[in-house]
């Protein structure tokens, strides 16, 4: 539920019925209550009155949300370029092929997952079990607006900040793996919020043509 979720195979705003919920995961309804709590717990659902939802963001949950990821992440990020190795060096590699992949093929979802990847290797290779917890339980939301918004991102740009991050990691340099995060991550708010205004456009411009 969780990858689809993230990667936008059910959208926000979306419902979560138990009953179907459970039959969408081929399990009994506890395990599916069960999950829709936690989900909750990661941000990534809302209760209502009368149902759960996937959560819709506003604005201000888009720059709070990287207001608190840039903290975690420039620590993750400096972290790991303390526990780089060959191991981890190949691993983000591998991540940044996967992107070029989806980028060639044009598959946004695949795109979303191997950058939902790569900083999770990231956050690995920090080697950090609460850091790694605390950025799982609340970065759901941010990559979930991504591939809901997949049309209006230029994913080359994203690719291009990714693969730099990784050689200044890779290249043992503190400085400048920080700096190469705090890149990373004013480019991800200022996208989301250009893309949340524009989203409102098309939304406002459609009701009024109705």
């Amino acid at each position: 539920m969780r990858d689809r979720i993230i990667c936008g195979q059910i959208p926000t705003g979306t419902k979560l019925v138990e009953r179907e919920v459970a039959e969408l995961l081929g399990v009994s309804r506890a395990p599916a209550r069960d999950a829709l709590m936690q989900l909750e717990k990661e941000g990534l659902v809302v209760s209502k009155l009368d149902a759960r939802y996937v959560i819709e963001l506003t604005e201000r949950d888009i720059r709070e949300l990287h207001a608190v990821r840039l903290e975690l992440e420039r620590l993750a990020v400096d972290l790991a370029t303390q526990n780089t190795n060959a191991r981890y060096q190949a691993a983000q590699v591998e991540t940044l092929k996967l992107m070029e992949a989806s980028i060639a093929s044009g598959d946004n979802i695949a795109f979303a997952r191997a950058d939902v990847e790569g900083h999770t290797l990231i956050w690995e290779q920090a080697e950090n079990l609460h850091l790694k917890n605390t950025l799982h339980s609340m970065i759901g939301p941010i990559f979930m607006f991504m591939a809901n918004s997949a049309e209006y991102y230029d994913w080359e740009e994203t690719y291009n900040l990714h693969s730099d991050l990784v050689k200044c990691m890779n290249s043992g340099d503190r400085d400048a793996a920080r700096a190469s995060i705090e890149r990373h991550m004013k480019n991800s708010c200022e996208r989301s919020v250009g893309v949340f205004h524009v989203r409102g456009m098309q939304l406002e411009n459609g009701h009024s043509n109705k």
